[in-house]
């Protein structure tokens, strides 16, 4: 199983960063920045939010600058197979839009319009509704991605 992070990075107009990615998976969708966890070198979940935001955003951060809204497997994964995914929220305001990079090119999206791009499936059925749902703590659900057309959540809160 692969473990990664997705970063819900806000500007102080409330929209959120996302990039449209040039590569699999999710290619020409749009999604939050993040990446997978260095298992190699131990690296946590927090730790690697720190990392990703430097690589991909050039946020220098530290681990408290981070809080984590929610935990997601998913199973079969197109492309990747089964991952875990921490779902970090960063808890400063940043107007800064990161360079366009081979990944590909960020923007920031206006929380009302979210759902009129183009995401990922299992973001816009159900990803984003547990990042944006306020009255949750911290969340955990499992996807089970095996069927494209009958994707099926559990939630685990």
């Amino acid at each position: 199983m692969k473990i990664a992070t997705l970063l819900y990075i806000r500007n102080s107009s409330n929209e959120y960063l996302l990039i449209e990615r040039n590569n699999e998976p999710n290619k020409g969708l749009l999604s939050p920045p993040g990446g997978k966890v260095k298992k190699n070198l131990a690296e946590s979940p927090a730790g690697c939010a720190v990392r990703e935001a430097k690589e991909e955003c050039g946020l220098i951060t530290l681990t408290s600058d981070w809080r984590l809204r929610g935990i997601v497997t998913e199973k079969n994964y197109p492309g990747i197979g089964n991952i875990m995914i921490f779902c970090y929220l960063y808890k400063k305001p940043t107007d800064k839009l990161p360079s366009s990079m081979r990944e590909g090119k960020f923007r920031f999206i206006p929380l009302s319009k979210i759902y009129d791009y183009k995401l990922p499936e299992t973001d816009k059925l159900y990803i984003w509704k547990f990042v944006l749902d306020e009255k949750i703590d911290l969340f955990s659900i499992r996807i089970d991605c095996s069927d494209l057309n009958n994707l099926t959540c559990v939630i685990e809160h």
